[in-house]
């Protein structure tokens, strides 16, 4: 049935007029858009992924609002998988739950108030997407009775529907800092004729954690920090902050009881049930499409902004849920590579809002697909684990998968512990949930010890202010040392934190490492070992020379750059701007930056690629960025604003945020980048490049390691003075040791294969006699050799050149060899014999009888015993065996 949109009939908004209709309500209002920032929060050490929409604008909270914002809107890309917003074990499972989500939100830095966000938010509800009046409910916090009185007063939202909670509508960044009441507009999805006896009710009603009445809508209104001793302090500005789940209130607008019945994931869905041949179906048979819609988007929205699939980190994150997905693909009877395939469906379905996604489009596919591919070769492997953990433990009385397996299952196998969970208990086996959550626990122990920062450093009470600003001046593009005060300090073991009001430090960015130096005061003199940045602040972590860390000996400091560090560092920073350059002109402009690191000794370069380099293609590239260097270019830069930049042809990397205007680095024509490192004047004070490897570090991403400047000669030295040194082990110039290594090798393959047909002889003459040894019991001929002589892989060699000859005759032979305190026995069964014995069914009696262990196929069987036997007595054996 269509609805009435202002004063014509309509049917309902698609999820673009949706979005778009947002914008445009709050453009209207005098709100700037700020683009989503990526899923990788720069600025903010302590978030994994971006998670909630007030995260790109945490520093703006905090104080640190250098970008004058006042009041803006956008839809931000989120990422929920880790911590207590963990929702990733209920995907597909509902209606609503997601890994990936957009929040749509409006936001106030200290411009308007409670009473402009309540009455925007119920306008747009109401008149422009025209959501029933009757049907929505408000949450309030029981001590803000302003809200309370503006959503009654000014609004004319009935007292009764006005809920009032404690708990749910009050809103804080962590355990100290920002934070405030919020009030939520809630949307009852149910019958209208039992909401007034259900809507109150502790778990039916609002806020029971029903699926009936949901919450649209949130606005948080930041107007307080909360100290260490709990308290509440009053902020000098109240800041809004609002939030409006887009998949949610797609649903709603479309009167869909399920998020993914909406054109948000519909067309995928659509496009699932197309590539396998199996039916959607909204109940539990309908899991699998919905896991896959959802995290089809998490996964690729996550290799657009720089994080590909990986061992640890986020990338353990995105190749978790990539596998996820995969095994439930699995389930669906499609055998081969299937998220990949849906990548194009789902870029095009973005592109006006996330046009990154279209722009990486080919990439992301090949990224997804090569993973996928992997991770189908190793399913296999887990459920053989699996298989082999349920076999061991099938007699015991109680049938249990311990914790440790269910771990190794998911950290080795990438077995998510649901799946593990769903195939034990098919076949009749508990599982160790507590002991699996312990060693995840550890795990977690483990990853936080290294993690560069504790989250209370972004609080202030976690320091020593002595300034309340947060901006330092970044001085250090024109001067390495300058004359500083002090305006925060913690001390944290033997950490001193420092922060100044203006430094020549450049912390850490953009892949290039954080400078080192000194900070000298009357009193007092600290060893800066890194500047970073984090939580708006621009932080020296310090070790203490000589004085006393008091307010008196920081008052004032010189902060002086290690100058030889930052020169190496910038040298090698500046080369990898030519090296991009180099590797679009040999490999194509399709070549993508995928992250770097910039040190005083070397550099790594990750970009986006398909395959291997060749060699003649590193010569090039090499080649091409040492020309540049002997052009000697000036290195020039200059501030423009963003789009500016863009449209003189500036290459930005996707996943970087940057501020406006931007810095763009000029060499010549060869090369245009925006970058706010810090670089060489000239390319010819780069000196010299050399690469020393080209590897792949994840699927579609390939890493380049190189050396330039002073760190490049003193390597090229040092492989100088190798092969001087190798020539002269050889007997031979520098220049010949290649000839005279072929030389030797050849000499020696031909040594081996000439050993190779002695053996071969030996072990003939060999089994030639053992042949001749056969005896017979119960009409089965069978040979048993002790034989200390050999080495293991000559005894394994004759066991393959018995078989040859065992499988003419119906004979079986067991091999024994003396192995430390125990021993190695292999044994085969001739073809003709399998059908009576396997050996097998052999060997296992046999370590049964003497404790040992092994396995093997029905031809041949190996393993080993803890302790020596005779052949007489493993002949004995053998018999009572047959």
């Amino acid at each position: 049935m269509p609805y009435i949109f202002g004063e014509r009939a309509y049917m309902p908004l698609t999820s673009r007029e949706i979005r778009k209709s947002f914008f445009d309500f709050f453009a209207q209002r005098g709100h700037s858009y700020v683009a989503s920032s990526s899923l990788v929060i720069k600025d903010d050490p302590t978030l994994l992924f971006a998670n909630a929409g007030m995260n790109q604008f945490k520093a703006v909270f905090l104080g640190d609002n250098r970008s004058a914002y006042k009041r803006v809107y956008n839809s931000q890309k989120c990422l929920r998988v880790s911590g207590k917003h963990n929702d990733l074990d209920e995907v597909g499972r509902d209606g609503h739950h997601h890994t990936f989500f957009e929040m749509l939100g409006n936001w106030s830095f200290g411009d308007y108030g409670k009473e402009e966000a309540i009455q925007w938010a119920w306008k747009l509800l109401t008149e422009v997407w025209k959501l029933p009046v009757e049907r929505l409910f408000v949450t309030v916090h029981p001590d803000d009775h302003e809200s309370a009185a503006i959503w009654r007063d000014k609004v004319g939202v009935a007292s009764d529907r006005i809920l009032k909670f404690s708990e749910e509508n009050f809103w804080e960044m962590g355990a100290v800092g920002p934070c405030g009441p919020s009030t939520e507009i809630m949307y009852d999805t149910g019958d209208l004729k039992t909401q007034a006896e259900s809507f109150c009710d502790p778990v039916a009603g609002i806020n029971g954690q029903n699926e009936r009445y949901i919450e649209i809508w949130n606005l948080v209104f930041i107007q307080y920090e909360r100290l260490q001793d709990n308290t509440l302090r009053q902020l000098p500005q109240l800041h809004v902050d609002t939030g409006s789940g887009f998949e949610r209130i797609c649903a709603v607008i479309q009167k869909k009881s399920s998020n993914y019945d909406t054109d948000v994931f519909k067309p995928i869905i659509d496009a699932i049930a197309s590539e396998t041949g199996v039916a959607y179906r909204p109940d539990a048979d309908g899991i699998p499409h919905r896991v896959i819609a959802d995290h089809l988007r998490a996964v690729a929205f996550a290799i657009a902004d720089g994080v590909s699939p990986g061992n640890e980190g986020r990338g353990y994150v995105i190749r978790r849920i990539l596998r996820r997905a995969c095994r439930y693909s699995h389930l669906l009877g499609h055998k081969g590579p299937l998220l990949c395939k849906l990548v194009k469906l789902l870029s095009t379905m973005m592109a006006d809002v996330f046009p990154a996604l279209s722009e990486q489009e080919d990439y992301i596919a090949q990224v997804i697909k090569a993973e996928e591919k992997r991770f189908l070769k190793t399913l296999s492997h887990g459920m053989d684990r699996l298989d082999k953990l349920m076999s061991a433990n099938k007699d015991q009385t109680q049938k249990k998968i311990a914790g440790k397996d269910l771990f190794l299952l998911h950290d080795t196998y990438g077995f998510p512990v649901d799946l593990t969970e769903i195939i034990a208990n098919e076949r009749g086996f508990a599982v160790d949930l507590d002991g699996y959550r312990r060693y995840m626990s550890e795990q977690k122990d483990r990853a936080r010890s290294h993690a560069k920062f504790s989250a209370t450093l972004g609080q202030d009470e976690a320091w020593t202010v002595l300034s309340p600003g947060r901006d330092t001046d970044f001085v250090g593009y024109d001067t390495l040392e300058v004359q500083a005060a002090v305006t925060r300090v913690r001390e944290d073991g033997d950490d001193i934190y420092v922060c100044l009001d203006k430094t020549p430090f450049y912390a850490e960015a953009g892949g290039q490492i954080g400078d080192s130096g000194l900070l000298c005061g009357n009193d007092i003199e600290l060893r800066v070992e890194d500047t970073v940045k984090g939580f708006g602040l621009h932080i020296h972590r310090c070790r203490l020379i000589s004085g006393l860390v008091n307010p008196n000996a920081l008052q004032s400091l010189n902060a002086k750059v290690d100058i030889e560090k930052r020169f190496r560092i910038a040298r090698h920073h500046s080369v990898t701007h030519l090296l991009h350059a180099a590797l679009k002109e040999v490999l194509g402009n399709r070549v993508a930056q995928k992250g770097s690191w910039v040190g005083p000794d070397r550099l790594r370069f990750d970009f986006a690629f398909h395959r291997r380099l060749s060699t003649d293609e590193i010569e090039s590239i090499e080649d091409i960025v040492n020309r540049q260097i002997q052009e000697n270019v000036a290195i020039k830069t200059e501030l423009m604003p963003l789009e500016e930049a863009k449209r003189s042809g500036a290459v930005a990397l996707f996943g970087e945020a940057y501020s406006d205007p931007v810095r763009v680095l000029t060499m010549g024509d060869f090369s245009k980048e925006l970058c706010g490192g810090t670089h060489a004047a000239a390319t010819g004070d780069i000196g010299s490049f050399v690469i020393l490897s080209e590897v792949s570090i994840a699927a579609g991403i390939r890493r380049i390691e190189a050396m330039a400047s002073i760190a490049a000669f003193e390597y090229l030295r040092a492989q100088r003075e190798t092969i001087t040194a190798l020539g002269k082990q050889l007997k031979c110039a520098p220049g010949g040791v290649l000839a005279r290594v072929h030389e030797l090798q050849e000499k020696k393959l031909a040594g081996e294969k000439e050993l190779g047909v002695l053996r071969s002889r030996q072990r003939q003459a060999l089994l030639n006699e053992l042949l001749a040894t056969k005896q017979s019991h119960n009409s089965l001929g069978y040979i048993v050799a002790q034989l200390d002589e050999l080495s293991a892989e000559e005894l394994s060699a004759l066991a393959v050149d018995m078989l040859n000859s065992l499988n003419q005759l119906p004979e079986l032979a067991v091999l024994c060899k003396s192995e430390g305190e125990g021993s190695r026995l292999i044994v085969v069964v001739g073809a003709p014999l399998q059908g009576q014995i396997k050996a097998n069914e052999i060997a296992k009696k046999i370590f049964t009888e003497l404790g040992g262990r092994g396995g093997g196929r029905a031809d041949r069987a190996q393993g080993v015993i803890p302790k020596p036997i005779t052949q007489k007595q493993l002949a004995d054996l053998v018999v009572r065996i047959l």
